[in-house]
């Protein structure tokens, strides 16, 4: 995978580092598959639990994928 460098402006130029990133269309492709995954999970549950637990059930599958 590419490195990206996060550039800054003005007068933190020095302060920052670079950082490993994914490209941005990786970053919102992987959410919209978590997004559904959570969605579907809850959708097979009868939306019994919480939103933010079906998120993290559906991001740590995905995420033995990714």
């Amino acid at each position: 995978m590419e490195k990206y460098e996060l550039k800054a402006s003005g007068k933190d130029e020095g302060s920052m580092h670079a950082m490993n990133r994914m490209p941005i269309a990786y970053e919102l492709e992987l959410h919209r598959v978590i997004e559904l995954a959570a969605y579907f999970r809850a959708e097979k549950d009868s939306f019994r639990l919480s939103p933010v637990d079906y998120w993290l059930a559906a991001e740590k599958d995905i995420h033995q994928y990714f």
